[in-house]
């Protein structure tokens, strides 16, 4: 049994201030539930004001994946996409 490790990118649908970025951070961080583990979120510039997100999640590879939490990061308000952009094997 190995423990996967995944990042997931979030887009957020507008330009977002701090205070709103905020809150979908303290949002992302109530979805991972155990058995997963969130390991970090980055801010990242992209362009024009936008920023995205890095969220870095552990979740052993017996309890089903990282999309699950992806999907569940998606439902969030002001989300346009959140996607498994790279996963390995710890």
């Amino acid at each position: 049994m190995g423990i996967v490790v995944g990042l997931i990118r979030v887009m957020p649908s507008e330009v977002l201030e701090d205070d709103q970025l905020r809150k979908m951070i303290d949002k992302i961080k109530t979805l991972i539930k155990l058995p997963a583990k969130l390991g970090s979120i980055e801010i990242k510039n992209i362009a024009f004001g936008l920023r995205g997100l890095n969220v870095t999640v552990t979740i052993p590879d017996t309890a089903g994946g990282i999309d699950p939490i992806a999907e569940e990061i998606s439902k969030l308000e002001n989300v346009e996409t959140a996607e498994v952009t790279d996963v390995g094997l710890l």
